[in-house]
């Protein structure tokens, strides 16, 4: 019978390995002297990790591209103001053009009138010269008393004498109404003339003082294009550098994430090894089991009995339902919480004596993962790799929210798919995986998330 028991408890621990996958998932390795620390993180924690990467990464690409969008739309801003610069400063170089041209309609302008000024300045001396001229004739006519018809008449010795004079006197009198003529019809074209280019003067200047306005504005204008067309490419270079540095933090991500990646490679190679070692464990079993009963054939023994353990240790439940795990022990050793860099998930209870001393179920419920394959229960400050660094232990789970983990077991005493009450023992007290000294590691679990053990039972 106890042949076909332990051949059970083998088979079980097969069932174990195969489920290892999910154990070290859900509990990290143990790395530190009789604590449980999280040294490498679990698979669980791994994908876990890579999936939140993976939105980051995501999230990065999105923010990348959406810069991406507004960079490209800064540029055509940009784009559109160097347009608008260009066609602005193209009216400028109409507008100095004009500018031009008017400085030189107002300077011929002012020249015409320069030379009309001195055409006025001749042509009034002819006009004084003229005048001069009508007065010596008007003096003379005084003088010679031949003011009247009749006088000419009189004092004329024949009639061809009488017509000569007449005649004479008329063309006189021609020469003097076309000399009065001509003279004040120069001097009104001389004034009109000089009236018509001070005005063209005025006009060309009043029209030269508008462009001279309008370049204003449009420099004015060119300014502002200007000013927006820093802040453009202000933007367009603040883009840039986001960008590059989103470009940075994807790259740390994926970094990460190829990190994370052969962490999982390595915790899935370790199961395999595992697994293939408990296998091995498990021929050499069947095989040492198979030279046992030809032995024990051979000689006519019986059967070897198995040894005898307490199954059940009276405990004391707490309110929350919990009884502590190791009775007779309560020196604890590691309490829960940060610890060298990172989180010790349950309490360590490590009084002298306690190598061997029973281990008991905190609650009742069912097992559903055992490790027993360690034999390295001895002192040591590193990790034998054995149960992920936990060694030989045993996980109950409790009503699918509560679970306990007992860990660095000499060995267990119950296999997956038991069902253990409060107090029931359910394996012996050792120093297996991780562990610098003999002692319990005790995790109290809500829904796979480690609590401080110490909120629900005391020693």
């Amino acid at each position: 019978m106890y042949k076909l028991k332990y051949a059970r408890k083998v088979l079980a621990f097969m069932t174990c390995s195969a489920l290892s996958l999910g154990i070290i998932a859900c509990y990290p390795k143990l790395t530190n002297e009789g604590s449980t620390v999280e040294a490498a993180r679990t698979i669980a924690e791994i994908q876990e990790q890579r999936k939140a990467n993976a939105e980051k990464i995501a999230a990065l690409e999105s923010q990348i591209s959406d810069l991406e969008g507004d960079k490209n739309q800064e540029k055509q801003q940009a784009a559109y103001l160097e347009e608008q610069i260009d066609i602005i400063q193209e009216n400028i170089n109409l507008l100095n053009a004009e500018l031009e041209a008017i400085k030189a309609d107002i300077s011929a302008t002012e020249t015409n009138i320069a030379n009309l000024d001195a055409d006025i300045v001749n042509q009034q001396t002819a006009i004084d010269e003229n005048i001069e001229l009508f007065k010596q004739r008007l003096c003379m006519m005084y003088m010679s008393g031949n003011d009247t018809s009749a006088s000419i008449v009189l004092g004329s010795s024949s009639f061809y004498d009488m017509m000569s004079r007449v005649h004479m006197i008329n063309r006189i009198a021609e020469y003097d109404d076309k000399l009065i003529d001509d003279i004040v019809n120069k001097i009104e074209s001389l004034e009109q003339s000089k009236k018509d280019l001070e005005r063209e003067k005025l006009n060309l200047s009043m029209k030269l003082e508008e462009q001279n306005k309008r370049k204003e504005e449009k420099a004015a204008e060119i300014a502002v294009l200007y000013e927006k067309m820093q802040y453009t490419q202000y933007e367009i270079d603040r883009i840039a550098r986001e960008q590059s540095e989103l470009e940075r933090d994807k790259a740390e991500v994926e970094a990460e994430q190829a990190q994370l990646k052969a962490e999982e490679d390595a915790w899935y190679a370790e199961i395999e090894r595992q697994k293939q070692e408990a296998q091995r464990l498990w021929e050499e079993e069947q095989k040492r089991l198979q030279q046992q009963q030809q032995q024990n054939n051979n000689t006519g023994g019986g059967s070897v009995s198995a040894p005898s353990h307490p199954t059940y240790i009276p405990v004391t439940p707490s309110q929350s339902g919990f009884a502590w795990p190791a009775p007779g022990f309560s020196y604890i050793t590691s309490y829960f919480g940060p610890r060298w860099g990172t989180n010790h998930n349950g309490v360590d209870v490590g009084d002298g004596g306690i190598m061997g001393g029973a281990c008991v179920a905190s609650q009742s419920g069912t097992v559903i993962a055992v490790v027993n394959s360690c034999t390295h229960n001895f002192a040591k400050n590193y990790s034998c790799g054995c149960g992920g660094g936990y060694g030989n232990y045993v996980l109950i789970s409790h009503d699918g929210t509560y679970s306990t983990i007992y860990a660095h077991m000499t060995s267990a005493w119950v296999s997956v798919g038991d069902y253990v009450k409060q107090g029931d023992t359910i394996g012996s007290i050792g120093c297996t995986g991780h562990s610098t000294g003999a002692h319990l590691h005790f995790e109290i679990r809500v829904n796979g998330v480690a609590q401080n053990p110490l909120n629900y039972v005391g020693p």
